[in-house]
């Protein structure tokens, strides 16, 4: 399977996000459909599925106004992009595993080619 590294600078840390999610990817801190972003640092606070749709959402929609950290579930076809703004204008990177530290206000879920 062909995977690249996208690295994404925040304003305090550079994250390292992987594309072309794998069943191996799945991270245990989801555990459902899709993916999951969390209030807090390393999986912690409000947890909250992502719900399925495209286009540019922000983080508020989901009930916190920054997502901390992120993590991929089960049996999706697409990708998370997360943003470092609520236009979805500055990348932060795509998630196909977890992500213990971010500062994402917005995301967008992205089809996978077959």
């Amino acid at each position: 399977m062909f995977k690249f590294m996208v690295l994404a600078a925040t304003s305090t840390s550079a994250i390292a996000l992987t594309v072309a999610p794998a069943s191996a990817d799945v991270g245990s801190h989801c555990q459902q459909d899709g993916y999951c972003l969390f209030s807090g640092t390393s999986f912690t606070g409000t947890k909250v599925a992502v719900p399925s749709g495209s286009g540019c959402a922000p983080v508020t929609g989901l009930g916190f106004a920054v997502a901390r950290s992120a993590a991929r579930g089960y049996g999706d076809s697409k990708v998370l992009e997360l943003f470092s703004d609520t236009q979805c204008a500055t990348s932060l990177g795509v998630v196909s595993g977890e992500v213990a530290s971010t500062a994402a206000r917005a995301y967008r879920l992205i089809s996978i080619p077959a």
